[in-house]
């Protein structure tokens, strides 16, 4: 049982890695998009240029999202892997990663802010998806890394 428990510690662990890289480079091709193209300074050739990594950027969430959901089958058949992988220390991990993430959202909003005082941005739309793709990888990203410590 003991080593099972270290697989799919191993196999979410894996996963949340591969989730916050995707993120990563998925959300700075998104942001420097949306920057440019509030500023006028995105041309076709840049447009497509970033569409690469935006597209690397979302296999990569798209494949470990899948990870995540091969991760999660054991864990509801098997209560007792389940009480394992998600003791104290994981729910104090996800609630400090929650507090992480809401942060980054406030951060952003000041960020849009500052932005907009500078070069007023006329895609709201875009401002509010940014925000929320802000507060959901900032969370996956600190509880990753507080997962790993």
């Amino acid at each position: 049982m003991n080593e099972n428990i270290e697989n799919v510690a191993w196999q979410r662990e894996k996963a949340l890695r591969t989730y916050s890289t995707g993120a990563i480079v998925f959300y700075a091709s998104w942001l420097v998009r949306f920057i440019l193209r509030e500023t006028g300074l995105l041309t076709n050739f840049l447009d497509y240029a970033i569409a690469v990594p935006f597209v690397v950027g979302l296999v990569f969430l798209l494949y470990s999202f899948g990870c995540l959901l091969r991760v999660r089958r054991p864990l509801e058949k098997n209560r007792e892997l389940r009480e394992a992988l998600n003791d104290e220390r994981v729910q104090l991990n996800t609630l400090l990663a929650f507090k992480f993430g809401f942060f980054a959202l406030l951060a952003g909003l000041a960020f849009f802010a500052i932005f907009n005082f500078f070069s007023p941005i006329s895609d709201l739309v875009g401002v509010l998806i940014s925000l929320l793709l802000l507060g959901a990888f900032g969370y996956v990203l600190k509880f990753y890394i507080l997962e790993r410590d």
